[in-house]
C-alpha cells in the first residue's frame, strides 16, 4: 500500500471515529466551554439612564452636541483554530490508540472540528514542526473537517520543533480574530512563559501535551540503537541501566512540571494526554469544567 492511499484510508477511519464521538451531546458540551459569545457592533442611539459610560462614543457626541452610545450585537459565531504540531517527535510510537502521536493528535483534531461543524462554527489548521507552516483559514462545514485530518496526516515528517515563540507568533498573525485555540503538542519544546501569556491575552488558548509512556518511562529494553525523529541522528544506549532510567524520568518530569506551572500560573486550562489514554472523558471533563465558570 502506497503512503497516499494509507493516509487516506486512515483519514476516513478517523473520520467516522470522530462523527460518531461528535454527538450532540459533545457539541454542546464543546460549545459551552467558550468563555463567551462576542460582540460586534451595531449602531448608535441616544444615551438612555443606566446605560454603560463606557460605551459612550465620544466623536458622536462631541459632533452632535447630545450622548450617543455604541450598541452591539450578539455573535454567534465562534471561530475554533487547531495548532498541531507535526514535528519529528510527534511520529514516535510504542503502541496505543493510535500508531502514532500525531495520529492520536489528529483524532483529537478530528473530533474538536466535527462538534465544532454541528455548531456551526468556522474551523481553521495551523500545522508547526516543518518549515514553512501551513495554515489552513478558518471555514465552515464537514468538508473543512476532513482536510483538517487529511492535512495533519499527510503533513511532511521531517522537522525539529519550533520555539514556542515561533508558533504564538505564527497563530497571531495568521489568526487576527479572537478565537478558541487548542495547542496539540508534546511540549517537548522549551518552556515559553512570555509567548504563551501573548497567545492567551489575544485568544482562548488550551493547551493539549500528548504523550507516549514509553516516552516518560522508558522500558527495560537492554542494549538498542535510537534515532533522533527530528535530527536523524543515530545512538546507542542500555536501557537496561538502572541510572539512565532515573535521569530521564527526572529530567522528563521536571519539564511537564515546569510547563504545567507556566499553565497554573496564566490561568489556563490545559490537558495532559497518553496516546494509550481515552481522550474523550478528559474533554468533557474540562469543557464541564470550563461551562460552570462561564456560567457563573
Amino acid at each position: 500500500m502506497d503512503r497516499t492511499q494509507e493516509i487516506m484510508e486512515k483519514v476516513r477511519r478517523i473520520e467516522l471515529q470522530a462523527r460518531r464521538m461528535s454527538t450532540a451531546t459533545f457539541a454542546g458540551q464543546y460549545r459551552s466551554g467558550f468563555r463567551g459569545q462576542g460582540l460586534d457592533f451595531d449602531d448608535f442611539r441616544e444615551y438612555r439612564a443606566g446605560d454603560e459610560p463606557r460605551f459612550i462614543d465620544w466623536k458622536v457626541t462631541a459632533r452632535t452636541g447630545t450622548p450617543y452610545v455604541r450598541t452591539f450585537h450578539e455573535e454567534r459565531e465562534q471561530v475554533l483554530l487547531l495548532a498541531v504540531d507535526v514535528s519529528g517527535s510527534m511520529d514516535y510510537a510504542s503502541g496505543g490508540i493510535a500508531d502514532t502521536k500525531r495520529e492520536y493528535a489528529a483524532q483529537i483534531a478530528a473530533v474538536l472540528a466535527y462538534s465544532a461543524a454541528l455548531n456551526g462554527d468556522k474551523v481553521g489548521l495551523l500545522l508547526f514542526g516543518h518549515k514553512p507552516h501551513f495554515y489552513l483559514p478558518p471555514a465552515k462545514g464537514m468538508k473543512q473537517c476532513q482536510r483538517v485530518v487529511r492535512e495533519i496526516l499527510s503533513a511532511p515528517t521531517a522537522g525539529a520543533d519550533d520555539t514556542v515563540d515561533e508558533v504564538a507568533a505564527e497563530i497571531l498573525r495568521t489568526q487576527r480574530k479572537s478565537a478558541m485555540v487548542f495547542l496539540i503538542s508534546d511540549f517537548l519544546a522549551a518552556v515559553d512563559k512570555q509567548a504563551i501569556g501573548k497567545l492567551n491575552f489575544r485568544h482562548e488558548l488550551i493547551p493539549v501535551r500528548v504523550n507516549d509512556p514509553a516516552e516518560i518511562e522508558l522500558p527495560a529494553a537492554g542494549r538498542i540503537s535510537f534515532r533522533d525523529p527530528e535530527s536523524g541522528e543515530l545512538f546507542v544506549g542500555d536501557l537496561s541501566d538502572k541510572q539512565l532510567h532515573q535521569a530521564h524520568s527526572k529530567a522528563m518530569q521536571a519539564h511537564r512540571l515546569e510547563w504545567q506551572r507556566v499553565f497554573n500560573q496564566l490561568g489556563i486550562d490545559s490537558l495532559d494526554l497518553l496516546t494509550t489514554q481515552d481522550f474523550i472523558p478528559a474533554l468533557r471533563k474540562m469543557f464541564n469544567r470550563r461551562s460552570r465558570v462561564f456560567a457563573h
